[in-house]
């Protein structure tokens, strides 16, 4: 699988070597030591578009985010999801 985004032609890219215990990975609403301070945010999926770019959130617009939608995680921390359900939507399209 290529990890370029313009080499994929489409296709996603899981790197599941991440989602393993004590993989260095940022989480949710962790600044990024970047210019700006930016902060991984979960999204919707129709929130995931072209355009879309890092600095749109940031330690200045997180909180009023978290604030106006609510914590759009919260439910992976419970009983989890069943990946085969979604890797099967996937598929579909």
């Amino acid at each position: 699988m290529e990890r370029q985004i313009s080499d994929r032609k489409g296709k996603m890219y899981l790197d599941f070597l991440q989602n393993r215990p004590h993989a260095t990975i940022a989480s949710v609403y962790s600044v990024r030591p970047k210019p700006g301070a930016t902060v991984s945010m979960p999204l919707e999926w129709d929130e995931v578009k072209k355009g879309l770019k890092m600095n749109d959130f940031t330690i200045f617009n997180a909180l009023e985010r978290i604030e106006s939608i609510g914590d759009i995680f919260k439910p992976v921390l419970g009983k989890g999801i069943d990946m085969m359900k979604v890797v099967s939507k996937f598929s579909e399209k």
